[in-house]
């Protein structure tokens, strides 16, 4: 974890990182070549003696400015050993620049990791991020000049912010990348790369979710491959110079992760207001079964209020989850023991994990039955026009929150053109459309108290496992994660694993707001209607219903980056 900026032109490049300190609070560094600027914030976690940055290649011909980690370094160093190269330092940052000194772009096929770099060849700026977007990088370009950071309030520093609000946030309650909510900014999108040539920007996409044929062998040998892949991914994140602990919500992911991890010590967040909120009893169980120590943290509506102006810093853009809070929390506890943290994001995306696919699947399943099939008119007069109706349509119903245009609803039409099952295609859609918030939450929570968060169940060769699997080995009826409960049995106590409740971390904002926050929340939204913003939702979601916090989630992002240029958190 570290934060990185550069630029090509004028710029004050010291400025730019010194916003960035909290991203890496062990160490800082320059590099500086005519028109081209480097700066690095560092948290160390591998190679703790030798790994400052910027770094070079032992010939010097190329330099890296890098924000991750290389899972896979030691065995793609022995590769590029092999091939005659030699290293200064024995850091991961090394073997990235020196492997792209080998094979150019095509190096990016060879990681597993979790990354965003930009590498100088004194000619050119190459600038890549990884797979699913788990490390954040932003750009700006005007007239033949360059910015990157891994946060927007770097670019901040030099380019005036400006609002820029499209109706697909009203439809999402989030941006959607490569936009931002700042005009002229720009997120270089999960899976690309950039380069930048002191002229043009030419972005190029180098991985994206696999549309294959569906493997075919039984589920007892698809269990058993996907144990070995999770181990292995488990086993390179445990990689590390310095305490490595676990984030431990109670739930089948981060059970099965705390299993094969056997951390000494876990975090959970405990939110005691009923089963739709709280899994702790279940995280207990898992602490038992491990021996660990078990670290617990409690948000109430007070801590809301006093840590959520620093939540939206951190964010820089209201995202669509109302769980921030409880992540920055969690970060912060885990920050008092360890540098490192598994977490267990991505996994209801790629096996099947949330409640709304199996409500969109079973629908599809009573559609095309015997029974059903000449009786759609007569269930339309039962459960609504639009049921049994286009599935990209359908499942655009359940993911919208607000009223806007169109141009979402057409983004998830074209996601489900895609080849493969219904399950597949609503994950596909997610990790375009919601997952973004969520693993922008993680990286913003974990860099804001110094705290890697390391996800296995993102290791790009799980994912395209995953997508590979017939949509009956992700859910049947109502049981979800069919072929990942059947991976984690023996490994998981069952009371886990057959727990069928789907839960989350859940935080009750909305009731907070409309109640011991009412007057702080009806401040802030009435001066949002007064910028002329109205926010509306696309239908009642009862007590998960987002609206109220996306208005006061906007209107402190207003006051903090509009008005006050990102400067630092309103108080």
């Amino acid at each position: 974890m570290c934060g990185i900026a550069g630029a090509y032109g004028p710029a004050d490049i010291r400025a730019m990182i010194r916003t960035l300190t909290h991203r890496g609070p062990d160490d800082e560094g320059f590099y500086v070549d005519g028109p081209l600027q480097f700066g690095a914030r560092r948290l160390a976690i591998i190679d703790l003696n030798t790994g400052h940055q910027p770094l070079s290649t032992a010939t010097g011909s190329h330099w890296i400015t890098y924000n991750g980690e290389l899972f896979n370094y030691l065995e793609v160093r022995k590769e590029l050993e092999q091939q005659g190269f030699r290293f200064n330092t024995s850091s991961d940052t090394e073997v990235v620049v020196t492997a792209y000194q080998a094979w150019g772009a095509r190096c990016l096929e060879r990681f597993v990791g979790m990354f965003a770099f930009a590498i100088w060849d004194g000619r050119e700026i190459f600038i890549a991020r990884d797979r699913l977007g788990e490390k954040p990088l932003y750009y700006w370009s005007m007239g033949g000049r360059f910015l990157f950071a891994s946060e927007i309030k770097a670019l901040l520093v030099e380019v005036e912010p400006e609002p820029s609000l499209d109706d697909r946030f009203a439809v999402l309650e989030a941006s959607l990348e490569p936009d931002t909510l700042f005009r002229g900014i720009r997120a270089l999108e999960p899976g690309c790369f950039l380069t930048f040539d002191g002229s043009s920007v030419k972005v190029s996409r180098y991985w994206k979710i696999p549309e294959e044929s569906h493997d075919r062998r039984s589920p007892g040998e698809l269990a058993e491959e996907l144990r070995s892949l999770l181990t292995e991914a488990v086993r390179l994140r445990l990689r590390s110079d310095v305490p490595v602990g676990l984030f431990l919500s109670g739930g089948l992911d981060s059970s099965l992760l705390a299993a094969m991890a056997r951390p000494t010590k876990t975090f959970s967040c405990h939110l005691p207001y009923g089963p739709a909120y709280d899994e702790l009893s279940y995280a207990q169980t898992m602490r038992d079964a491990l021996g660990c120590e078990m670290h617990t943290v409690t948000v109430t509506p007070e801590d809301f209020r006093r840590d959520f102006p620093a939540v939206i810093w951190h964010l820089e853009q209201p995202i669509g989850t109302t769980s921030s809070i409880a992540e920055f929390a969690l970060a912060r506890l885990a920050s008092q023991h360890v540098k490192v943290a598994i977490g267990g994001q991505g996994s209801d995306e790629a096996f099947g994990g949330y409640v709304r696919y199996a409500l969109l699947a079973e629908e599809e399943r009573l559609g095309q039955s015997s029974l059903f099939r000449e009786y759609h008119p007569l269930a339309r007069i039962l459960w609504g026009s639009d049921v049994f109706g286009p599935p990209a349509d359908r499942y655009f119903s359940l993911i919208r929150r607000g009223i806007g245009s169109t141009a979402a609803l057409e983004e998830v039409r074209n996601i489900f053109g895609r080849s493969g099952s219904l399950v597949d295609k609503m994950g596909a859609t997610d990790f375009r459309m919601t997952f973004p918030s969520l693993i922008t939450m993680n990286d913003r929570a974990s860099a804001a108290f110094g705290v890697e968060n390391r996800t296995p169940f993102l290791d790009h060769r799980v994912v395209e496992f995953a997508f590979r699997l017939p949509q009956a080995l992700k859910i049947q009826g109502s049981q979800t994660k069919i072929l990942l409960r059947q991976a984690a049995r023996g490994l998981v106590p069952d009371s886990i694993i057959d727990c069928r409740e789907k839960r989350g971390l859940g935080v009750p904002v909305g009731r907070w707001l409309a109640n011991e926050l009412k007057d702080w929340a009806d401040d802030l939204t009435q001066s949002l209607r007064r910028r002329g913003i109205r926010l509306d939702p696309a239908q009642d979601r009862g007590e998960f219903d987002r609206t109220l916090f996306t208005q006061v989630s906007l209107e402190l992002w207003f006051q903090t980056f509009i008005d006050g240029r990102g400067r630092g958190p309103i108080q």
